[in-house]
């Protein structure tokens, strides 16, 4: 019995790419989860994270995702999302100075530099940009 299950990501722009995978890991609506061959049907809205995936020759898979749909049904996973970016893609170094120039536009905020609601979505996007730091750690290509 082969204890794998297929991945298909659907994204906005039509692009759909498919994935024999063993497990998956994911920011589900009401915190983290994870999916094993023959998981019970479920359904659950996303929010910005990290999914990561072992595809059947062991190797970890990373993505960023920005918010979607996760549908799992007889061992097969679909996920929807407007936008998915691979953690391969990633520039490390691109990563580091998008977060410290972020951080440096939070300090502003002590100074009065910035609108509370550019404070808002600078926090927003310095926790974003954590991730794909992580994500960059985690990944043996950078």
């Amino acid at each position: 019995m082969s204890e794998k299950m297929i991945l298909e990501i659907v994204s906005s722009t039509g692009e759909t790419e498919k994935a024999r995978i063993k497990d998956l890991y994911m920011p589900a609506y009401l915190g983290r989860a994870g999916i094993l061959h023959d998981h019970l049907p479920y359904i659950s809205i996303l929010k910005f994270g990290d999914i990561s995936y072992t595809d059947l020759n062991n190797k970890k898979h990373y993505l960023f995702i920005y918010d979607g749909i996760i549908e799992v049904i007889d061992n097969k996973i679909t996920l929807i999302s407007d936008s998915i970016e691979k953690g391969e893609d990633f520039d490390r170094k691109e990563v580091e100075l998008k977060l410290k120039e972020v951080e440096r536009r939070i300090q502003s905020s002590l100074k009065g530099e910035i609108t509370p609601e550019e404070l808002d979505e600078a926090l927003e996007e310095k926790k974003k940009l954590k991730i794909k730091l992580n994500i960059c750690k985690k990944s043996k290509n950078h």
